[in-house]
This record gives C-alpha cells, sequence and structure tokens, in this order.
C-alpha cells in the first residue's frame, strides 16, 4: 500500500492505494499541505486495536 498526495482546485489531498493501484481510502481537503500531512500520519498511526464502530 501507498499514499498519494496531490493538489486539487488549489486543495491538498489524499488517498490510500493498494498494491494492485486501487483506492482504498481518501480524506477530504485541505487549504495547507502541513495538514494534509498529519491526516496521513493519523491513518498511519491507527493499529489493530484501533475501534471500528458500526453505525
Amino acid at each position: 500500500m501507498y499514499f498519494e498526495k496531490y493538489q486539487q482546485a488549489g486543495q491538498w489531498r489524499w488517498r490510500l492505494k493498494a498494491a494492485n493501484h486501487e483506492i482504498i481510502a481518501s480524506g477530504e481537503s485541505y487549504w495547507n499541505e502541513t495538514d494534509c500531512d498529519n491526516a496521513i500520519n493519523l491513518v498511519k498511526g491507527t493499529t489493530s486495536a484501533t475501534p471500528v464502530r458500526k453505525l
């Protein structure tokens, strides 16, 4: 898996892609690249102990 970070309409976005290059997750848009990096790091920090909440 790998993250892609890119600009769209002047804002920063990210997406997580599987080894086969399919998008498996994406985030909202951010005005600052640093905010986008922080969001990526939050996703990187999840573990198997991160709860899943069914709505």
